[in-house]
């Protein structure tokens, strides 16, 4: 059983049950699968949660808001080959049971076989599931589950091509938090004249919208020339720069400008991006300030501020390379 699976979701499930349903104590244990984490391996999990609930208070996110939305404590079931439990007997009124699933039949020695399962094989989904994402499995799933496994690929495409014809992919842009920063794709610029400004990371110019664009409107444009996937994410390191004069020229209406960042595809490069504009432009209150702070930055900001991103738009992935990028802007002000 993979790590994820066995340890890392169940970590997961009494983190959250420990900070947010606090005076929950029978939601505070950590429930592993004993036929795979052995007890002693247990005992020293359970010794580093109070570590990381406190990482999680660090954050400042807001308790009560998240409390109301989850309702009640999460608790993690296993279902292998081996199980015999039914959807019934691992259902609850007093938790959201999470089922971590093992499809694979695990054979002890297939390894050295040439065809025979290799545990892990399949953990980038890219290479097995034809582009299925989770929104599109769950709109069309009772079309797939009734579907021959041989034909599922080709409902796969038609279903993404059809989705894509209807224009159902999300190009509206999301409010970051208590501010007028707003993460979005490239095609969230095609509304230019709703914003105070624009900063475009990654994407062939000939791909942004709306290129015919006017003087004041160029001005109030940034185009952060750093390309696309991973090369984008280390060109990046050498554009943030670009981004303190920019924010300053804004025009200052007596309010905090609304600044709308976009990438390819909303989740990565304009997640960054906006991340040190945070780091750099706004205090712990989220006030802003149209000059960049002199004050010291740290890992604990950053990650704040991170967390405030990925609460507004959980979707949100920035790269590791995209992380090292805006780590590497930021924190040689502590210098």
């Amino acid at each position: 059983m993979p790590d994820a699976l066995s340890k890392t979701i169940p970590i997961w499930c009494a983190v959250i049950n420990r900070s947010l349903f606090g005076e929950m104590d029978e939601s505070h244990e950590l429930r592993t699968p004993k036929e795979v984490v052995g007890a002693s391996e247990h005992v020293q999990i359970e010794a580093l949660l109070p570590g990381f609930v406190g990482n999680v208070k660090e954050l400042g996110l807001d308790v009560c808001s998240l409390r109301s939305v989850l309702k009640k404590p999460l608790r993690p079931s296993w279902v292998t080959h081996d199980s015999t439990f039914t959807h019934e007997s691992i259902a609850s009124t007093e938790y959201h049971t999470i089922i971590c699933c093992m499809a694979s039949r695990r054979v002890f020695g297939a390894e050295l076989i040439g065809d025979g399962y290799i545990q892990g094989a399949g953990d980038d989904s890219e290479g097995w599931s034809n582009r299925l994402k989770p929104s599109l499995f769950w709109k069309h799933r009772e079309q797939f589950l009734a579907a021959v496994e041989g034909n599922i690929p080709a409902l796969i495409q038609h279903a993404t091509i059809t989705d894509q014809d209807r224009g159902t992919t999300i190009t509206d842009a999301v409010k970051i938090g208590p501010t007028w920063l707003y993460i979005g794709t490239l095609s969230s610029a095609a509304q230019a004249e709703q914003y105070d400004g624009i900063i475009i990371c990654g994407g062939s110019a000939r791909s942004k919208p709306d290129q015919e664009t006017n003087d004041n409107e160029e001005n109030r444009t940034l185009d952060l020339l750093c390309g696309d996937g991973k090369q984008g994410s280390r060109a990046l390191r050498s554009q943030l720069p670009r981004i303190p004069p920019f924010i300053a020229s804004l025009p200052d209406y007596g309010s905090p400008p609304k600044i709308l960042f976009v990438c390819p595809t909303g989740k990565d490069l304009s997640v960054g991006v906006a991340l040190v504009v945070l780091c750099l432009f706004f205090d712990h209150s989220y006030y802003f300030s149209r000059h960049a702070t002199s004050t010291s930055i740290d890992k604990a900001l950053i990650r704040r501020h991170l967390a405030t991103i990925t609460t507004a738009k959980p979707d949100t992935n920035p790269s590791r390379s995209t992380l090292q990028s805006v780590h590497s802007f930021l924190m040689p002000r502590l210098d």
